[in-house]
């Protein structure tokens, strides 16, 4: 019997991390001696550090060697900040624990952070994988692999069953359209209800109740 398999994505979609992650980003750009000043828009939550801070940024202002030493600090900051004012968005939970579902994770957060979070969380249990884009990663060298190409390792792995992504960003819906899934957006997060439209989004969700009975459609 085929089982439905749900991809989650973590930060804007599982859990509110804003709060920590820009604080711990904002830190990191003092450290290395750029100011906001110097900012052509705002840090914005979602896309990969290093795409945060280039769209925050000019390149004669961000030079590579300013921004390897944002993005060195901020693994610093953030890893060790504790994660106290990361909390899963309400509901989430009994999702998790709804056994009609396999849950998996599919985050551009590197796995120290994301596997710290989980078991804050007590939610170990309810994932049969964690995937980053490091997690394939043999040296610092290596190409990460995009969100597209972490969600074709997955499917992949189970050709008999079906499988939904559920995320707050296009790159989240992108992946999931690129790999012929179900692709639900969630509103809770960074992403615009303009953005999911744009990304083609099989269903866009503003509550959990929403999202659960789109996921029930999907059985």
């Amino acid at each position: 019997m085929s089982k439905l398999h749900v991809i989650w994505d973590l930060d804007g979609t599982l859990i509110n991390s804003r709060d920590e992650v820009l604080a711990s980003l904002v830190k990191s750009v003092g450290e290395a001696g750029l100011s906001e000043k110097q900012q052509v828009a705002p840090l914005r939550v979602g896309p990969t550090v290093d795409k945060m801070l280039d769209l925050a940024f000019t390149k004669d202002v961000l030079t590579p060697d300013i921004k390897e030493r944002v993005i060195k600090n901020f693994r610093t900051n953030y890893d060790n900040c504790g994660f106290t004012h990361t909390l899963p968005f309400d509901g989430v939970t009994a999702i998790l624990q709804d056994n009609r579902f396999v849950h998996h994770i599919i985050t551009n957060k590197p796995d120290l952070p994301t596997k710290r979070i989980v078991e804050k969380l007590g939610w170990n249990i309810f994932f049969d994988s964690i995937i980053t884009p490091y997690s394939f990663m043999k040296s610092p060298d290596d190409k990460k692999k995009s969100k597209t190409e972490l969600f074709s390792f997955l499917v992949q792995q189970y050709p008999h069953d079906t499988f939904v992504g559920i995320g707050d960003m296009a790159t989240d819906a992108k992946a999931a359209i690129d790999n012929k899934i179900v692709a639900i957006g969630v509103l809770w997060g960074e992403g615009t209800k303009q953005e999911l439209t744009d990304a083609s989004c099989t269903v866009i969700c503003s509550t959990m109740l929403e999202m659960l009975s789109a996921l029930e459609q999907c059985l």
